[in-house]
């Protein structure tokens, strides 16, 4: 099968959403589809990761911050017309991600409703949520969250254009968990029998558990001592994780307790942590990694012992299986699993005391997390076969 695929974010810089579809074009690669890559690229990122099969079509990103649908967006949707017209670009499926197609979407749209017959409407299109916006700007709202400005009135209005029309355009709508199902459900009136959820899944190749010579010559290599309690919070650090909270939780847990934090983030939120971790006189407790590389994510796992997120609101973070999936316990907030999840522990309460009580029951309590069932269940190579069953409902035969 040759599949068009339609996302934002591809390594390199592996942040954000890049390793999720990067995993599933890689496993779906091995099952011996094609694919036609549209993508947003930095300028100065380097060279686009390649995968067997995958011809890659990159588009310079947005150039200033809330403006992907009016530039980088739109110029990819009007050579995505000129591909398609091309003789020989003919693909049996597109899989889109999230909100970079919003052009696409509104275009099927209007085909829809103008002329049913239309050839471009014969090609299925699977739209991955990630998340949903209009949930976002609810739960911020709710949690009083402060919000940019090109966020409020650039970014989330777009989102949610693109949501809708993606519902209402799709031939099935693709999500990573029954919440953000439900709420495309109730606030963009998704039809339920299109509607279908797909977890993260984890590469279980390179997160995986290691032995205790190597998790201490990782601890040493990050300034962290042998008797450390490092608890690792992993991902782009914005105000909605509430990464300030786990800081602060630092002064109701004893000095042996450390804080790994791994990843980029806001600029201003960052100087805000930064003058908190000065404040509170927590510099020789925290540890900052910054941005890195996905292959080598795993170590900060690894030298773990509890992987903690406090955000206000998730889709259903890859974080949470990577670190399942190197053994390391996960205590969580702002989304819940399809299943119960031996070593995933739920935060109903994110405020620092509750956090580091939870830390405390958990790190001293420890029950031992089911790999296996990570293995069985949770990797990409189970999680495509999945999204192959959708497909076949789908494909004309």
């Amino acid at each position: 099968m040759k599949i068009l695929r339609i996302v934002y974010d591809w390594p390199p810089p592996w942040h954000g959403l890049a390793p999720h579809p990067y995993e599933i074009t890689s496993a779906q690669t091995q099952l011996g589809h094609s694919f036609v890559l549209f993508c947003g690229h930095w300028p100065k990122a380097g060279q686009r990761e390649r995968l067997p099969n995958t011809d890659i079509y990159p588009f310079v990103r947005e150039p200033l911050p809330g403006t992907l649908p009016l530039t980088t967006s739109l110029l990819m949707f009007f050579y995505y017309l000129y591909w398609r017209a091309e003789e020989g670009n003919k693909v049996d499926l597109i899989h889109s991600h999230g909100h970079f197609g919003i052009w696409i979407y509104f275009y099927r749209f209007l085909l829809q409703k103008i002329y049913r017959r239309a050839a471009e409407l014969k090609t299925p299109l699977v739209v991955h949520f990630h998340n949903v916006a209009a949930m976002r700007e609810k739960a911020a709202e709710e949690k009083n969250i402060d919000v940019k400005t090109h966020s409020k009135y650039l970014s989330w209005p777009f989102e949610k254009f693109a949501n809708r029309m993606a519902v209402h355009t799709a031939s099935a709508c693709i999500f990573v968990s029954e919440e953000n199902m439900k709420d495309a459900i109730d606030l963009y009136g998704a039809d339920p029998a299109k509607c279908f959820v797909v977890e993260s899944g984890v590469n279980t190749d390179i997160f995986r558990p290691v032995g205790a010579e190597e998790r201490e010559k990782s601890k040493y290599e990050l300034d962290l001592d042998r008797q450390d309690i490092v608890i690792v919070n992993h991902g782009v650090m914005l105000e909605r994780k509430n990464v300030h909270l786990l800081i602060e939780s630092l002064k109701y847990l004893p000095d042996v307790y450390k804080l790994l934090l791994i990843g980029p983030g806001d600029n201003e939120y960052l100087l805000r942590l930064d003058k908190m971790i000065k404040d509170m006189h927590l510099e020789e407790r925290v540890v900052r990694g910054g941005y890195t590389p996905y292959p080598q994510t795993p170590i900060a796992f690894q030298v773990s012992d509890i992987f903690v997120l406090p955000s206000s609101w998730e889709g259903f973070p890859k974080v949470v299986m990577q670190s399942l999936a190197c053994g390391i316990p996960a205590l969580v907030s702002g989304f819940r699993a399809k299943n119960d999840i031996q070593g995933l522990y739920y935060l109903d309460d994110p405020q620092p005391e509750t956090i580091a009580q939870r830390i405390r029951e958990i790190v001293e309590n420890p029950v031992q997390v089911d790999r296996y069932e990570i293995e069985r269940f949770y990797s990409w190579k189970v999680k495509v076969k999945e999204i192959e069953t959708i497909y076949s409902k789908i494909i004309p035969h």
